[in-house]
């Protein structure tokens, strides 16, 4: 089965649910949702990567994602910080974060050497290494074509273990996530091709955390299906995943996922 990482933007500007949650009490009801209805992990962000953004300060992405993290650590909740600054990793892991979730795949400017002590104070600390076509919050424009971004997606995991790895941070500690959508291009055929190849990450890079909720490539292809009429076509992508046996998932709607993942399992041939 799936790990499933439920989704808590705690932003003004996430494109799906930005404004949603900034309240700590409405962020914190958010979470117990998620987990009621399934979630493994609580996938909490202060900054949006939203292409539409605008970087918050340091302090402020802080100050936003802290009074949930800590309402839930102490009850055993495994939280996932999704942040690409240094220094609001470092706090978070501090606070007892056990995954980073960055979508600059490690490469955003500061100093990380807090990750090799932290690893090794916490062994069971997750590095989600996000590839994104231009190492920060998404763009409108990409050169990925369908035919290259399987590719570029290696060499990127592949450089940015190569660096961890060096800091001493052991692959197993590592996860990888291809980006979709925006993060990928914004012609939808590259996230399809992704999808479609899945089996080739995989075998190179078998601890795949994969989120294509609600994303833009799946509205675009169906000529431009708004954000709240992609649940159907989101559970459909996801349902994919699940054939593929992709072991993270991060997604919005954590109980239409594990509704659909119970009935996926029962309908398979009994071996």
């Amino acid at each position: 089965m799936a790990e499933i990482f439920g989704i808590l933007n705690i932003t003004t500007d996430s494109f799906s649910d930005g404004g949603k949650f900034l309240n700590p009490d409405d962020a914190i009801e958010q979470g117990k949702k998620l987990l009621q209805e399934g979630a493994d992990w609580l996938d909490i962000s202060g900054q949006s990567s939203n292409i539409n953004a605008s970087l918050v300060s340091e302090e402020e992405e802080w100050q936003r994602v802290e009074p949930v993290i800590r309402y839930f650590v102490p009850q055993g909740v495994r939280i996932s910080l999704d942040s690409f600054r240094p220094s609001v990793q470092q706090k978070g892991i501090e606070a007892g974060v056990r995954c980073i979730n960055d979508i600059t795949g490690f490469t955003y400017e500061g100093d990380r050497s807090f990750l090799k002590s932290a690893i090794q104070k916490h062994p069971e600390l997750k590095l989600i290494i996000m590839h994104s076509h231009n190492r920060n919050i998404a763009k409108n424009k990409s050169d990925l074509t369908p035919e290259k971004v399987i590719r570029k997606i290696q060499a990127f995991f592949r450089d940015r273990r190569s660096e961890l790895l060096a800091m001493d941070i052991p692959e197993s500690s590592l996860c990888y996530d291809p980006g979709m959508g925006f993060f990928l291009s914004e012609n939808p055929m590259v996230s399809f091709r992704v999808l479609q190849e899945l089996e080739i990450l995989k075998l190179e890079f078998p601890q795949l955390m994969v989120g294509v909720s609600r994303k833009s490539f799946l509205g675009n292809v169906l000529g431009n299906l708004p954000i709240a009429e992609r649940e159907f076509v989101t559970l459909t992508c996801e349902l994919h995943l699940l054939r593929f046996k992709i072991p993270y998932i991060r997604t919005h709607n954590v109980l239409k996922l594990r509704q659909a993942e119970k009935v996926w399992n029962l309908c398979q041939e009994i071996e």
